[in-house]
């Protein structure tokens, strides 16, 4: 199933595929209220915390209040329908992932970290765990795959899990790091899909930054792939004239020129989820002037890029826009 025919526009940037995505958790300001974090898909599967407030840090670009900072002490935790728990432990396709950085002095890993999944790990769930500094894919009783190498290096990395017929992929970063086949049921014993700790223990807590968890209820291809993780990476556009405050009701937007760009995309919208844009414009120029009047209020724009005319657009951070 090729699941970038359609889009989904997140405030964090990440420009993502909408097709059978299930749920899709990035942690900023405008997600995380309190101890909750909102689903950004439609579904409505949020997060609770098992503290009062969720802790947030700097996410791949170093933007403050962008990324799930963990320290061992809480999780969060979502009761997920049967239907879903059935489609995603079922013999069934299946695309899960999540961005991830460790804070463990590197080499030092001699216990497990759990990082999200449902279940019991070795018995009967699915879960991404760190283990021995290395990224592991925990398919209950029936095994697991991991990375090569150690990621415990304090960087960003993308773990990203298909399941597709029976065979089993893992890719770290946009690239295969090992593969095999899980042609049985899992069947986890569980309706709670957990962040930063073992799915049905108080054990295995998780120390680092978390981002972007998502899940598909399908099989992504190696393309897909490529560019799922592009979209997490892409970095924001850097804007030249500040997108704050302006006086007149037909602003003017500029931004620097990003390397490798043939295109780019300028999206205005009541929401800073994108989920309805008024304004959607697309662009080989770096400067926009916005052609009617707007009324007075607050909006959010963002502007997104491409390098082949094959590629979903990437977008940068929302800014927020006050008309006077």
């Amino acid at each position: 199933m090729l699941l970038i025919a359609a889009l989904f526009l997140c405030a964090d940037g990440a420009n993502i595929p909408i097709n059978g995505l299930q749920f899709y958790y990035m942690f900023n300001k405008s997600t995380v209220k309190g101890g909750t974090v909102k689903d950004a898909s439609i579904n409505g599967h949020d997060l609770t915390s098992s503290k009062d407030s969720i802790q947030l840090g700097n996410d791949l670009f170093g933007n403050g209040q962008n990324a799930l900072s963990m320290d061992g002490t809480y999780n969060l935790s979502c009761t997920l329908p049967d239907t879903l728990v059935h489609r995603l432990t079922d013999m069934n396709d299946f695309t899960f992932g999540l961005m991830f950085s460790t804070n463990a002095p590197s080499g030092s890993m001699t216990q497990r970290m759990d990082i999200a999944g449902i279940g019991d790990p070795y018995n009967s769930g699915i879960f991404l765990s760190m283990t021995y500094d290395r990224v592991r894919i925990f398919l209950g009783n029936h095994g697991y795959y991991d990375t090569p190498d150690s990621l415990n290096d304090a960087g960003w990395h993308s773990a990203i899990v298909v399941r597709s017929q029976g065979a089993v992929v893992l890719y770290i970063d946009g690239k295969v790091a090992d593969q095999g086949a899980v042609t049985a049921s899992i069947y986890p014993g569980t309706d709670q899909f957990v962040i930063g700790k073992h799915g049905t223990k108080n054990e295995s807590y998780y120390k680092g930054l978390i981002n972007d968890v998502f899940y598909y209820s399908a099989a992504s291809s190696a393309n897909d792939i490529s560019n799922l993780y592009k979209a997490f990476t892409c970095p924001p556009i850097s804007v030249i004239s500040p997108f704050d405050t302006f006086s007149t009701t037909q602003p003017l937007f500029k931004w620097h020129p990003e390397t490798g760009t043939i295109a780019y995309a300028f999206e205005m919208s009541t929401d800073s989820l994108f989920t309805k844009p008024f304004l959607s414009v697309p662009l080989i120029d770096t400067t926009i002037q916005v052609a009617q009047p707007l009324a007075t209020g607050r909006y959010f724009v963002h502007v997104g890029c491409n390098s082949d005319d094959r590629s979903p657009f990437y977008f940068s951070d929302w800014h927020p826009v006050v008309i006077r």
